[in-house]
């Protein structure tokens, strides 16, 4: 009896804990896109190269010869032999399913 108990506790500790965290890190995103960084409010359809940071934000690193279309800022990263691109947007949430090459 005690150690369920004693487990029900720990769990319930545990979400609040989790819970303190996603409200900190949706405050500090919120903040963020008042900054310099401005995130971009769609998503990916795809990334396979997912760079995403505790406050909620990611970037996908992915050089591809055309960008997503929710892409607002996309910049040329290579241009010989074939043209390459990168999305240079910061985006809000969770990276995409990785791309199928």
């Amino acid at each position: 009896m005690k150690s369920s108990t004693l487990m029900v506790i720990l769990v319930l500790q545990a979400v609040l804990v989790m819970g303190i965290f996603a409200a900190v890190a949706k405050e500090n995103a919120v903040g963020e896109s008042k900054g310099n960084t401005k995130t971009n409010g769609g998503k990916l359809k795809c990334c396979s190269n997912c760079n995403f940071s505790f406050s909620g934000l990611y970037t996908c690193e992915d050089v591809v010869k055309k960008c997503d279309p929710v892409c607002k800022s996309c910049a040329v990263v290579k241009t010989h032999p074939v043209k390459k691109f990168k999305c240079t947007d910061t985006f809000l949430g969770m990276c995409g399913p990785p791309c199928k090459h």
